[in-house]
This record gives structure tokens, sequence and C-alpha cells, in this order.
């Protein structure tokens, strides 16, 4: 009795099946393909990529430390050679999470992350900065994006690698003393005054604006229309306001309902929810 054969159609389906499982097997060991472990000493500069020069590598881990023993915060710079698969976005939040960076009660951490291949590529994907919580009101996305796009991308289309490295972590350390109260004339700081970018308009005071320009455009409405009257007997009673009752009475229902609430030796522990910004 002769052995079966299979057909060829067998044989194309059964290679088509063998093609699809190494596929799949290996996007799936690229993706799960971790981020680099947390290192044993916190040294705040991790090149692995060699993208930094030493002498700026020097710099920034000086900075660094004198920021982490003032306030606890905690900047952190790494480099790699490409991302295993994932985003930036994914894995800067990956390794953020993974190393603790910042403290664990004020979460005030922030990562530099440099991605060595779309880098050399001229790609989207080449550097995030990763934002940790205690620290989102200091380095909002915007701002963020504003330090990428002023201090590492003009230097990296030179070709000045390590130069971008070095002005974004700059850029990044004077906010983070700005917003702890550092001065910047003394020791380590003196050199961040000159990466110090213009004062944004304070939140509270747009706030305040806004209330006032609502409240004039309001009074001049109820002017117009009759709603301030002089009661018999002189002098101004009870102001009737154009949304009923007294504006001193309720009208508005409570305002705004109390204003605005109260607010190295190692990694700390800290935490980013995802907020930055990428190139």
């Amino acid at each position: 009795m002769k052995g079966a054969k299979l057909s060829p159609f067998w044989l194309a389906a059964a290679a088509g099946l063998l093609f699809l499982y190494f596929a799949f097997s290996l996007a799936g060991a690229a993706a799960l393909e971790p981020v680099p472990p947390r290192p044993p000493a916190l040294v705040y500069v991790y090149d692995y990529a060699d993208l930094i020069d030493g002498a700026d590598e020097a710099r920034m881990r000086a900075v660094a430390e004198a920021i982490d023993g003032k306030t606890k915060a905690q900047i952190v710079v790494v480099t790699v050679n490409d991302l295993s698969g994932k985003t930036i976005e994914e894995y800067a939040l990956e390794l953020f999470r993974s190393w603790g960076i910042g403290d664990r009660e004020k979460n005030n951490g922030v990562l530099i992350l440099v991605n060595k291949e779309n880098l050399l590529a001229g790609r989207s994907g080449r550097i995030r900065i990763e934002v940790g919580y205690g620290l989102e009101g200091a380095i909002n996305d915007g701002k963020a994006g504003r330090i990428l796009d002023d201090f590492a991308l003009p230097a990296f289309e030179e070709g000045e690698y390590s130069k971008g490295i070095l002005d974004t972590f700059m850029a990044v350390a004077s906010s983070v003393a700005e917003e702890y109260g550092l001065n910047m004339e003394e020791g380590e700081f003196k050199e961040l005054s000159a990466y110090s970018g213009e004062e944004e308009f304070p939140l509270e005071a747009a706030v305040a604006i806004l209330f006032f320009v609502v409240w004039w455009i309001i009074i001049i409405s109820g002017m117009r229309r009759g709603f301030w009257r002089r009661p018999p007997g002189g002098g101004f009673g009870p102001f009737r306001g154009p949304f009923g009752g007294g504006f001193f009475g309720g009208g508005f229902g409570g305002g705004f309902g109390g204003g605005f609430g109260g607010g190295g030796g190692g990694f700390g522990g800290g935490s980013s929810g995802g907020g930055g910004a990428s190139r």
C-alpha cells in the first residue's frame, strides 16, 4: 500500500499556518520585551544608546542631584536604541512607572526619553518628556511641547544630539526649580536661568479677569434694561438682578461654590498619568 500524499493545496495551507505562527510569535515577543530594568543606583542619566557627550552627562547629573536633594523631584534622562515595537508614549509611561521616578508621595518625577532609531531616521517618536502627576501644573502638555520645539528639535536637525538632550534637560530643570522656588543664582542652578522661558499667565489671574468682565457685562446690561431701580424715598434698595432675585440674595446660587479648594538616595516610587509631550 502506497503512502498517502498531501495535495498541493494542503501543503500550501500548512506552510501558510507555519508562517503566521512564527510571524505572530516574533511580533508578540517584541511587544512583550520589557523596558530596561530599574537600575540599582540612581545616577539620573542612563545613556544606553550612546548619544550623550561625557561633559554634558556630568552637567545633567550635577543639576539633577542638586534638585533632588532640595526638593525630592527627580529628573531622569534615558536614551534607548529602539522602542521594542511600542510607541514612545507607551514605552515612556511603562519605564516611568517601572522605575518609580520621583517621590512616592509627591509624584514629582520627570523622564526625558530619547529613541535613537527614530532620531537618526528623523521621524516622530524621537523624544518624549513624561511628567509625573505632581509636576503637571509646572510642566503641562503644552509647555512640554514648547520645550521640545525650542530646545530639542533645532539641535536634532543639526545633528547635535547631545546638545539637544542637554538643552531639553536644562529647560525642564529650570521649570522644576521655578516651581519649588529655588534660587537660580547659586550653586548648580546658576545656568538654569538661561533656559527659563517666558512666564505663563497665571490661571488664577485669568479666572479673576474673566469673572470681572462677566460681572461688568451684567451690570451694564442691567443698567440698560432698567434692572437697577431707585426705590421711593431715595437711595438704592436691593438690586434686582436679571436672573431673578437680588444679586446679593442668591442670584447666582452660591457663585463658584467656595472657589479653588486647597489644594538621591534612589528612585522614590513616583508615578505618571501619561502627561507630557512627544516629538
